[in-house]
């Protein structure tokens, strides 16, 4: 049930940027969000505060639902339900996020147009509003962004029936597989995208075929799963996504899978995650990962990203606690 009170900061003189995001949001949503951000902004303050700032204004309309009750819990963004997921990477130091974008009453087709509205969003929407016209939908559309030396948004899109767009369904063979059933894709203003799609039955071979064919080489990728990876097999189902630029050019592939398909616990993922990490990523980590046990699993989708230019590093979504 929500509750309309709030952490009190009157002791934390730190903290007055967490005021706007704690004042528009149930503490069902505001408390574990400002949380997390209170301790994000222990190693990278100015990124903490602008993350705050956006996430503020883009979760106030779940502040006003009509079913205030559920809109702490209606998500498929993490396993509770809850309407944000914090995201890390081994490989750079900035604050990352996702959320929704509207109360749970909204229809999902509704949300890619609310999501562009709230981050002000200036690329192409017109392929993926035709997508989006007809067919069967999972969440409708997400809201991201990413907060180093500035601020970059990206938009989270269903993809109906696991159709894409047109302009894209014929530029590259991994779009013809049947081994894929493509999910969600990531737009970004600069018209670079990202697609993400189901695999029931990958292994270790195809995973390699795959890379090499994307990347050129795939050395980096599995020289990286194999540190990620406790045994032998990939787990099944499991994911991958094609990142390209504006133009169509691949630029990286990732292998992904839900992190209690491979581990026994939180505490596993930590510990193997500590082991793949270093400098400012690692205080970030251990930020997200810091917060009261609640004992549901606070690790989301872990996995391996590789790009063209032969770098490898690890992912891991974290619900906000």
């Amino acid at each position: 049930m929500r509750s309309d009170t709030v952490i009190d900061t009157r002791g934390d003189t730190g903290a007055a940027w967490l005021a706007p995001l704690q004042q528009s949001l149930g503490a069902d949503i505001a408390g574990p969000v400002a949380a997390t951000l209170r301790r994000l902004g222990t190693v990278l303050p100015a990124q903490a505060a602008a993350a705050a700032g956006l996430l503020g204004g883009v979760l106030a309309p779940l502040g006003r639902s009509v079913w205030p009750e559920v809109a702490g819990s209606f998500s498929s963004l993490t396993n509770t339900g809850m309407p944000v997921e914090f995201s890390w990477s081994s490989r750079e130091p900035v604050v990352r996020w996702a959320t929704e974008v509207a109360a749970p009453e909204v229809a999902d087709r509704e949300r890619l147009l609310l999501a562009a509205q709230a981050l002000d969003w200036q690329g192409d929407l017109g392929p993926w509003l035709d997508l989006q016209r007809e067919g069967a939908m999972s969440f409708g559309a997400w809201a991201a962004a990413r907060h180093g030396e500035g601020t970059a948004t990206k938009l989270y899109v269903d993809l109906p029936d696991g159709r894409l767009p047109a302009a894209w369904r014929d530029k590259h063979v991994l779009f013809r597989s049947n081994l894929m059933s493509w999910r969600l894709s990531g737009v970004n203003c600069d018209g670079s995208v990202e697609f993400y799609a189901r695999a029931q039955e990958l292994d270790w071979r195809a995973l390699q075929g795959m890379a090499g064919a994307v990347l050129g080489d795939s050395a980096a990728m599995m020289a990286m799963l194999a540190r990620v990876v406790p045994g032998s097999e990939l787990p099944r189902p499991s994911g991958i996504s094609l990142s390209f630029s504006a133009d169509g050019s691949p630029r990286a592939l990732s292998w992904f899978v839900v992190a209690k398909a491979m581990f026994r616990d939180d505490a596993e993922v930590t510990a193997k995650l500590r082991s793949l990490a270093d400098g400012v990523p690692a205080q970030l980590y251990e930020a997200l990962a810091a917060g009261p046990e609640d004992r549901r699993w606070r690790h989301g989708m872990i996995g391996v990203v590789a790009d063209i230019a032969g770098r490898s590093w690890v992912q891991c979504g974290l619900r906000p606690t």
